[in-house]
């Protein structure tokens, strides 16, 4: 089933993705809605939702533990939970669009709008900050928020783009060096949102 959908899939996306460029100085990222229609979006809600592993962090700060206002997870050839057959799908249209093999996922829940994610950027546990993470929307609009980091010496006010269920930000080149991003609270929000973000692993020098 998943073969046929695959090829369906792959030859809509190649006639329907239109990027449109958020960050183009020091950085490239591009927003494409609607990057995945939405039976294939709920299907792979409904993947993820039926076996992840879920977990809650907890960091310290200012010397007292807190939980990590999200729940997260990852999926991967190389890891506990593998990836689903709508997953797989999608991270084959993720490589065709980016011309990037990715290998494993890195998976967010935000349960609310009361659960967010503060200004950072992705290094991916490597001194590589170029790598390619494309990032999948599903379920609940959320607010996306781009800004340069301080130290960049870019002037810039902060960019900010509403990502819908089936819709992709991909992040490339030198942005993670110079530009950093959150999806802040929301009290309006009460649905869930998932995040998927597609990504390589890439061995420490």
């Amino acid at each position: 089933m998943f073969g046929l959908l695959m090829s369906r899939q792959l030859a809509l996306f190649a006639s329907a993705a239109s990027p449109l460029r958020l960050v183009g100085d020091r950085g490239d990222v591009t927003y494409v809605p609607e990057f995945i229609d939405r039976a294939l979006a709920d299907a792979l809600v409904r993947e993820l939702n039926a076996d992840t592993r879920w977990r809650a962090d907890s960091r310290l700060m200012y010397g007292r533990r807190v939980l990590v206002p999200r729940e997260t997870a990852g999926r991967g050839e190389k890891m506990a939970q593998p990836w689903t057959p709508a997953l797989s799908l999608v991270r084959a249209m993720a490589e065709r669009h980016t011309g990037t093999a990715f290998d494993y996922c890195f998976l967010n829940r935000y349960r609310d709008g009361n659960d967010a994610v503060a200004w950072h950027g992705d290094r991916d546990g490597t001194r590589d900050a170029r790598l390619v993470v494309a990032s999948l929307s599903l379920g609940a609009t959320r607010t996306f928020r781009l800004r340069p980091k301080k130290e960049s010496r870019l002037h810039y006010e902060p960019i900010s783009v509403d990502v819908a269920h089936g819709d992709l930000i991909v992040m490339a080149g030198d942005t993670q060096l110079y530009w950093e991003h959150c999806v802040p609270r929301d009290p309006h929000v009460t649905e869930p949102r998932l995040n998927v973000t597609f990504r390589q692993h890439r061995a420490r020098d």
